[in-house]
């Protein structure tokens, strides 16, 4: 080693503020798309739990001749409700003792407790599934809000999720 140069140690600070640079730059690429993936499974998931949720009323239906009524919002999560009694088999309607329009005992559970005991929004988890009907149980919609403010929701007559900015009601379906 000839004497006057000396030996380098560690990175110069052109070379640490290229590879910050470089972190910096994946950083904003990824960061949006992993948030734009995270919303995408929540939605997945609300349109799975809709869709469980309509095979349930149709069956309801078939059996009672109309859809659980509730011309009020109700959270499907709450034990008090139309919506949890009537699926899972303790309703007014639906329930031990009763007759279902084709004859078979009531008490029918379409849904099991648990399911809906369980259930939050994966929106946020202080939220729940949001039921609604018209007044003659002929139609329903169901709803939640997600994390941009907005309502989700599907009714019995549309079978792919819509957005809004409004509360979901009948006069907003197609």
């Amino acid at each position: 080693m000839k004497e006057g140069k000396k030996m380098r140690k560690g990175f110069s600070l052109i070379e640490l503020m290229f590879v910050v640079a470089i972190i910096v730059i994946l950083a904003a690429v990824i960061i949006p798309n992993f948030t734009d993936i995270t919303d995408r499974s929540k939605t997945a998931r609300v349109s799975e739990d809709f869709s469980s949720f309509a095979t349930a009323l149709e069956l309801y239906r078939g059996d009672w001749g109309h859809f659980p009524q509730a011309p009020t919002k109700v959270a499907v999560n709450k034990e008090d409700e139309v919506f949890y009694k009537e699926l899972t088999g303790t309703g007014t309607l639906n329930k031990k003792g009763s007759t279902t329009i084709t004859g078979f005992p009531g008490g029918i559970q379409y849904v099991k407790p648990d399911t809906l005991d369980n259930l939050v929004s994966p929106y946020d988890p202080n939220d729940t599934y949001y039921y609604l009907s018209d007044s003659a149980g002929h139609a329903w919609i169901l709803y939640v809000k997600d994390s941009r403010g907005q309502y989700v929701w599907r009714s019995d007559s549309t079978s792919a999720l819509q957005t809004s900015e409004k509360e979901p009601s009948f006069s907003q379906q197609p």
